[in-house]
């Protein structure tokens, strides 16, 4: 139960500070808020984060969000290498669509225009990912690490 309180001290901490160290993570992960990646994401760019937000949508396709950013939601894609807290997931999400994650994952800026396009076109059109394209970041997720309610007096669980 400490190493699972020192954990969820250190992951607000990081979150909070926008990024810290990738001991948490996967030996070449960031963690880092959402928040944060949104706001940092370039056109093209691709890293290996952790990152916490609350879940919503099905078990394979959904989107994260994080209430300290409203409005700047990622579009999350299930491509698990392991089943940890899948099933976890699952019940919460039947339950109520929802739910506080910690992800890892491969983030993904916006995505580049095909270079197919001619030039004028490539210039104006900003592709996005998801449902409609609707969604300027995309989340690959690796290992689904955390699961859980969103408390009731918490609107972003954390």
């Amino acid at each position: 139960m400490r190493g699972n309180c020192y954990f969820l001290v250190m992951l607000a901490i990081c979150s909070f500070a926008g990024g810290c160290f990738s001991q948490f993570g996967s030996k070449d992960s960031i963690s880092a808020s959402l928040c944060s990646l949104n706001e940092t994401a370039s056109d093209g760019s691709h890293e290996i984060v952790l990152v916490s937000g609350v879940f919503s949508g099905g078990l394979e396709l959904g989107t994260l969000e994080d209430s300290r950013c409203p409005g700047e939601a990622t579009w999350v894609e299930l491509a698990l290498k392991s089943q940890q807290n899948k099933d976890n997931l699952r019940g919460l999400l039947a339950g109520s669509r929802q739910a506080y994650v910690v992800l890892e994952g491969e983030f993904y800026g916006p995505p580049l225009p095909d270079p197919k396009l001619p030039e004028a076109v490539r210039k104006q059109y900003r592709p996005g990912w998801g449902h409609l394209a609707a969604f300027k970041t995309k989340l690959v997720v690796h290992t689904i690490r955390e699961a859980k309610a969103i408390p009731a007096d918490h609107a972003d669980g954390g």
